[in-house]
């Protein structure tokens, strides 16, 4: 490459590295833009860029053309050769510029000084300029004022662009300063056994509470003692950078070995003492590490994954976590499924099973629960545990929600489905968010002919049941239509009886990790017991989840559980199997 060559491609990429190309015009450079045309007297005073093929004004006075001249045709390319202020005195008498349309005609502009924009590693990347429709005989005075004017904007570019990388709360550099200076050591070559770790200062929820309860200076004031924690950590000669609203970042030279035992000792140190007298909070730091070396990976995709490996942390409320490459496969391929759930819902790759439900009181078949599944067409069968959380998260959800409510009603209309049977619906917490739920099942049971009665809703009870009026006021309207309310997984989580009462459901559903093991576990047929009396004394039907053994079915008909389901008394069956047995007298037991 010959030396110019290489020289213009360094100027091309100072010139891009402040991000200045096409983006709106600012009023700062405006101003200063009319104080240079009011300093010589000049109708026009343009600043404008210079790329490798065009010109961008960045700002104008009294120039009324909407867009820069093709460079071919700009004074200003010929400004950023120049050492100093570059002055044609008459355009229409210099070969060179004879031809330009601005010098052509009435109001011709045919006298021309600007200044170049040089940046502080000595590269113009444009100029400002003046243009007027007579000559001006310039002191050395007025060329040392284009000059300053020149330098004062070349000091506004560099301190906007510092401001672009610079955490204004921190003061520490930004994610874009993190990602420029990563870049920089992957494509040195310098990045061999290196560790990127990042740091999430303060619990979400913490950090909502104090900026609600005290505003956000306290806040600011837990990410700056966080950031000096962290330095003092790791010493003055590695650099921090502020890569989140409450997280940092940082790459040291490390080997695997080394790692493993610092992220543990980081977290200690940070976690130790209170944030401040004024602040008497232990830090809930959580911290992840990526272990990384030369190769192909970009500064962004490395800081992906460093972000991950807190996320695993956070998600599994641990206080650090190690980069897992298949968990973050995993992760992602969730995410990447969300764009195929339509199409799926209308190509019948998305299907409905149905677990059968029993009288422990005599065996009868009363109901089952539609079950959805999805055969992907290009990963195969995707477990529901997988989807269902993400589809959640989604807009999706209501379209996923509303599929089953038509395929389930319309089945029921068609199959001559028995009317002392019902069919069970899992709803989701985002399904009474948006809209009215209950309106969506009376309107589809009215257009099919179907007693809503048929049917039974499915909710887990928690925090998000109890704090919305609205909420309850759909169960309710359910309840009114004769649709049976079941709180599932009762005996986890949330789970409590002094809220029932609140809660227009008739229908307990005992968590499975409950029933797996309960020939086996007298805690849990003590608890199991209990839950059962309480509820029955209280006026609900219990339903037991995940029977497996003719063991734990004699022990809850005991108990005086009033249903059960579960692989002891039939796997789920596909839908038209089901429909098809549903019919008979006696369901079989065990099929699928």
């Amino acid at each position: 490459m010959l030396l110019r060559d290489r020289e213009e491609e360094e100027r091309l990429a100072a010139l891009h590295a402040f991000d200045l190309m096409d983006v709106a015009r600012e009023e700062c450079f405006e101003r200063i833009c009319r104080l240079v045309a009011s300093r010589f007297q000049a109708p026009v005073a343009i600043v404008s860029l210079i790329d490798k093929d065009r010109q961008w004004f960045l700002a104008t006075t009294g120039f009324s053309a909407q867009q820069a001249p093709e460079l071919e045709l700009s004074f200003c390319a010929h400004t950023i050769r120049q050492s100093g202020v570059f002055v044609v005195d008459n355009a229409c008498l210099d070969p060179r510029f004879a031809d330009f349309p601005l010098v052509q005609g009435d109001g011709a502009l045919t006298f021309y000084a600007g200044a170049p924009l040089r940046t502080d590693g000595g590269y113009a990347i444009g100029s400002v300029c003046i243009l007027d429709t007579v000559a001006h005989d310039l002191t050395p005075e007025d060329h040392a004022a284009l000059e300053d004017f020149a330098a004062l904007i070349m000091q506004l570019i560099e301190r906007q662009h510092l401001l672009k990388r610079v955490d204004a709360v921190s003061g520490l550099p930004n994610r874009t300063q993190f990602l420029s200076d990563l870049q920089g050591l992957i494509q040195a070559g310098e990045i061999r056994k290196r560790v990127l770790v990042t740091v999430d200062a303060l619990d979400t929820d913490w950090a909502h509470r104090l900026t609600v309860a005290e505003g956000m200076v306290p806040f600011e004031a837990v990410l700056r003692d966080m950031a000096s924690r962290i330095q003092a950590f790791i010493g003055t000669g590695i650099k921090i950078y502020h890569v989140m609203v409450k997280g940092f970042a940082f790459t040291m030279q490390m080997d695997a070995v080394e790692a493993r035992g610092f992220l543990p000792r980081l977290v200690d140190w940070l976690r130790r003492a209170p944030i401040s007298e004024n602040l008497p909070m232990v830090p809930t730091v959580c911290a992840g590490l990526l272990e990384f070396e030369g190769g192909s990976e970009t500064a962004r995709e490395l800081l992906r994954k460093g972000l991950f490996a807190l996320e695993t942390a956070r998600q599994k409320a641990q206080p650090y976590a190690y980069y897992n490459h298949q968990d973050d496969v995993t992760f992602r391929r969730l995410f990447s499924l969300l764009p195929d759930i339509t199409p799926a819902l209308k190509a019948d790759d998305v299907f409905l099973v149905y677990q059968p439900r029993f009288s422990l009181r005599d065996g009868a078949h009363l109901s089952a629960e539609a079950l959805i599944r999805w055969n992907h067409r290009l990963h195969g069968f995707i477990s529901p545990a997988e989807f269902i959380p993400i589809v959640e998260k989604s807009s999706l959800i209501h379209s996923v929600t509303d599929w089953v409510i038509e395929r389930v009603v319309t089945l029921i209309a068609n199959t001559g489905y028995a009317r002392d049977k019902k069919i069970s619906l899992n709803l989701s917490s985002r399904d009474f968010y948006g809209r009215n739920v209950a309106d969506v099942i009376a309107q589809r049971c009215g257009a099919h002919g179907v007693d809503p009665a048929m049917l039974e809703v499915e909710i887990t009870e928690g925090e998000w049941l109890r704090s919305s009026a609205g909420v309850i006021e759909q169960l309710q309207q359910l309840r009114d239509m004769g649709v049976d309310v079941a709180i599932d997984d009762f005996g986890t989580g949330y789970s409590n009886f002094s809220y029932l009462h609140k809660i227009p459901a008739n229908i307990l559903k005992l968590d499975q990790s409950m029933i797996f093991d309960l020939e086996h576990s007298a805690q849990h047929q003590r608890v199991a017991k209990s839950i059962i009396g309480v509820a029955r004394d209280l006026g609900y039907r219990t339903v037991a989840e995940g029977v497996e053994s003719f063991g734990c079915l004699e022990i809850l008909k005991h108990f005086g559980c009033d249903e059960a389901q579960g692989y002891f008394l039939s796997r789920p069956v596909e839908e038209a199997l089901y429909f098809q047995q549903a019919a008979l007298d006696r369901f079989p037991l065990k099929t699928g």
